[in-house]
């Protein structure tokens, strides 16, 4: 953008320079071909008749600036273009010849609001804006009010192949929200890796540690956890299960349950949280065989109990009959 400035400026500045004075009788010559060896001038043409026109085809007529190096046996030119429409559309290119054949390379777009295509690094100082006035980002692009739904509401990085593979980037300016979606042509959507090569990402935090950093809470209808083991090792014969005393005893030291962290370590550390529940899930297997030796000896009781309550309407029943003895005998 700054070459195709400062290109149009020493245009503009040459352009005052030749007509401050005036050209043969003040009127461009009309010729029939843009291509043949042509002199520094200025020059019209009328469309089809005229070969090596411009590709804008939108008045039969155009316009021809040229400036030729002063050596009379090369061919050496610089030429501006533009046709008699009201647009903005002016193109450009420069024949490099030795001799004085005419070696013309294609029409060049410069600067217009047609389609453009510009070949090599492009450096540009300041705020770019695509469809949007006054920039105040470096790049900036407006998009019309839209669902989100297409590519064509913001921008696509793609492959360039028929069925592209890319990125769209957009807004929703219906329900007000942004959005990044990897898509495929004829497929539809893809994934999407953040960062695959190394570093971290982080979401409300600068300076993230761990793969995803988040600051604020995480909103999930499912989260998945891989794990290394699990806590059923509790149920195995050989777990040797701290007695209640056992327990009582580390609470009373420590201040919480062993191998569960303590509140300084949670509020300087955080937990992990698959590691936390394989934890939790060991103390509830060891409250749950707790449960069942308690069950058993509740059964037990039981038992004993019964069999004591036999026994006792037994000598209930034998008391009543001695008591019956007795009165008899008196």
């Amino acid at each position: 953008m700054k070459t195709k400035l400062v290109l149009l400026s020493s245009v503009f500045f040459i352009t005052i320079n030749i007509f401050s004075q005036q050209v043969g009788d003040g009127y461009a010559p009309v010729i029939n071909d843009f291509s043949a060896p042509l002199k520094s001038g200025v020059y019209n043409g009328l469309s089809p008749s005229t070969v090596g026109m411009t590709a804008d085809n939108s008045n039969l007529w155009q316009h021809l600036f040229v400036i030729r190096h002063s050596n009379t046996s090369s061919n050496y030119q610089l030429q501006l273009a533009s046709s008699f429409a009201v647009n903005d559309r002016v193109f450009f290119r420069k024949i490099t010849s030795a001799t004085l054949s005419s070696v013309n390379a294609n029409w060049v777009e410069l600067a217009t609001r047609g389609k453009n295509n510009f070949v090599g690094d492009q450096s540009i100082s300041g705020n770019v804006a695509i469809n949007s006035l006054s920039p105040l980002n470096t790049f900036e692009v407006k998009v019309p009010t839209s669902t989100g739904a297409s590519s064509s509401d913001g921008i696509a990085i793609h492959d360039g192949a028929v069925y592209r593979l890319g990125i769209n980037i957009g807004v929703n300016t219906d329900k007000e929200y942004s959005y990044i979606q990897a898509v495929k042509g004829g497929i539809g959507s893809k994934n999407i890796i953040i960062n695959p090569i190394g570093g971290n990402v982080g979401i409300g935090i600068t300076n993230p540690t761990n793969k995803l950093d988040v600051k604020g809470t995480i909103h999930s209808q499912e989260v998945k956890v891989d794990m290394n083991n699990w806590s059923d090792f509790v149920f195995k014969k050989e777990y040797n299960l701290p007695t209640l005393e056992e327990v009582e005893n580390h609470i009373a030291e420590k201040g919480h349950l062993e191998n569960i962290p303590s509140e300084e370590e949670v509020l300087k550390n955080g937990i992990n949280l698959g590691e936390m529940n394989a934890k939790l899930l060991q103390k509830i297997e060891e409250l749950t065989l707790y449960a069942i030796e308690q069950s058993k000896r509740n059964n037990k009781q039981s038992v004993r109990i019964e069999k004591l309550e036999k026994e006792n309407e037994t000598f209930k029943d034998v008391l009543r009959r001695l008591s019956k003895i007795e009165e008899k005998l008196k």
